[in-house]
């Protein structure tokens, strides 16, 4: 008896991930899996999918994403992966985990919510387990994978202070992480720019990153510094991989445009390509935006974020203190350790509130820090002191629950230097939160219509490769990645014309276009811009 296919997509050119050349042919799906691919398919299906004068690919992994919460929201964020072809994701970066969580790091909660959202209302996740249970049982838009994010680990046992770990503490932190790992963890996270992880000594980090890779996980970190310190950081970031021997991926590795900050992207490739010639298994990652989005704390100085929102809210009440920052947020500002100043590097002008929490603050939305004060007759020396009282009120009264965008902050010569690279991979760097940045709807899509249609920087075969087939292996993920016989029906099928996606900084979301059908696991999840369905995904576990 022969087979009849739930799905077939007919008359595209498939491209099957592994960067060999396309071909004119036919995929059959059944039961959410690809069981047929011919240029003529021999059953029936009862679904026909056109693609004639498309491609088809494998769906993209997004390798660098902050959508841990999303299974739990509705609403276009939920199909803010889909629409542009995402299928699955790896969440958990930079070390801004979720889990695990207990009642006592509210402040903790409060340092993640403009990055990772306000929901579920309550969090009771007291082991990393528990999290993936809760997340397992929820409808998935699309497939996600966990990171271990080391801040949750270490605001757990040692809080958001400057503490160094005794052994015992250390210890307890490693069982954390070795219980993450059991449960289905990828790897670990870190994100030592950020709370707590700005504390943690590097010994600390070898001997987590050791747990992790005794599991054969992986290791993504946003180093310490991407300014002034940069070389120090990646010196660091890559003695940690081969002194513990983990796999090493560089979370959206690049200097700032502002070279007075930074340094080339072929001053940071030439570092990769020293470490894996001497052995460090190390890859990284990129968007393709010359703007940047994060905490709006960020922008703080180290000595005013130590212990978090609460300490914070008291420094910005505190006259004296306020009074430091004016002198401190400056065009150059003091060199502290660590310190990525962006008020220095791209001006108030180019920096973007994107998300608040309260209602009373969401005319801030939008708003350059220059709009966010009126400006009659003032120099500016006072103009600047009028910008950090209303961004410190505005923090006091979110409790420094805000992100910002960071306009023009990479050079586009050091985008395409480094995607470019065979050993970089695309991330989005999504933050689902405000007035999200446009990489959350839009990274792949523009990826693909600007830099491997119109500029060219690599074949289609290979463009597609390197969102599909290169981190599904990186990952080790089962039957995912690419189009072959026996693995997940994660399919996209996309215009080459027309695909790309807009850059508007002042919307709620941007929705890319080109991108006609996503599937998952066998699914149609959008059918020519429509939502079918945004409950296809399913929760992706480590294995060995």
């Amino acid at each position: 008896m022969l087979l009849v296919l739930d799905i077939a997509i007919t008359g595209g050119l498939v491209l099957d991930g592994t960067g060999n050349p396309p071909s004119q042919t036919n995929v059959g799906i059944k039961d959410g899996i690809i069981v047929e691919i011919g240029k003529s398919l021999s059953t029936e299906a009862g679904l026909i999918i056109d693609a004639t004068h498309q491609m088809v690919t494998p769906g993209f992994i997004d390798v660098h994403s902050h959508c841990d919460l999303v299974p739990f929201m509705s609403g276009s964020i939920r199909e803010s992966r889909i629409r542009q072809g995402v299928t699955t994701e790896l969440v958990g970066q930079c070390g801004l985990g979720s889990a695990p969580y207990k009642e006592a790091m509210q402040d903790w909660r409060n340092y993640l919510t403009p990055i990772l959202g306000n929901r579920p209302q309550n969090w009771n996740w007291p082991d990393f387990s528990t999290f993936m249970s809760d997340l397992n049982i929820q409808r998935m838009p699309n497939n996600s994978a966990v990171l271990i994010g080391h801040g949750a680990v270490r605001a757990h046992v040692l809080g958001l202070k400057n503490i160094y770990p005794s052994t015992k503490e250390l210890t307890t932190m490693s069982r954390i992480v070795e219980e993450a790992m059991s449960h289905g963890a990828l790897g670990i996270s870190y994100g030592l720019a950020y709370l707590p992880g700005m504390f943690a000594p590097k010994q600390e980090l070898i001997a987590l990153s050791s747990v992790v890779a005794a599991h054969n996980g992986i290791m993504m970190i946003h180093i310490r510094s991407h300014s002034r310190q940069v070389r120090e950081a990646m010196t660091e970031a890559l003695a940690i991989a081969k002194e513990s021997g983990v796999k090493l991926q560089i979370s959206h590795m690049r200097s700032y445009g502002n070279l007075t900050f930074g340094i080339t992207a072929q001053e940071l490739i030439e570092m990769v390509e020293q470490a894996k010639f001497e052995g460090v298994d190390v890859t990284f990652d990129e968007h393709p935006y010359q703007a940047g989005s994060t905490l709006l704390s960020q922008i703080l100085p180290p000595w005013a974020k130590e212990g978090g929102s609460p300490e914070i809210v008291r420094r910005l009440k505190d006259p004296q203190l306020r009074a430091r920052l004016k002198k401190e947020l400056t065009d150059q500002g003091p060199d502290y350790p660590g310190w990525d100043n962006f008020v220095g590097m791209v001006g108030w002008s180019n920096i973007m509130i994107s998300s608040t929490f309260k209602q009373q603050n969401k005319w801030a939305e939008g708003q350059s820090a220059v709009q966010l004060v009126p400006r009659t007759c003032l120099a500016p020396t006072e103009l600047d002191a009028k910008i950090i009282d209303q961004i410190a009120e505005l923090l006091i009264s979110e409790d420094c629950r805000c992100s910002m965008v960071m306009h023009n902050l990479f050079a586009e010569e050091d985008i395409v230097a480094l995607i470019k690279h065979p050993l970089c991979q695309i991330g989005s760097d999504g933050i689902p939160t405000g007035k999200s940045h446009p990489r959350l709807y839009g990274t792949y899509p523009k990826f693909l219509g600007e830099y491997v249609r119109d500029k060219k920087l690599m074949t289609w075969a290979e463009g597609i490769k390197r969102i599909t087939g290169d981190p599904a292996r990186r990952l080790n993920l089962i039957n995912k990645g690419f189009i072959k016989t026996g693995y997940c029906a994660d399919l996209v099928v996309f215009d080459p014309e027309k695909i790309n996606a807009p850059e508007d900084y002042t919307k709620s979301f941007n929705l890319p276009i080109g991108v006609n059908f996503t599937l998952v696991n066998g699914h149609v999840a959008v059918s020519n811009g429509e939502i079918l369905t945004t409950e296809a995904g399913k929760l992706i576990y480590h294995t060995i």
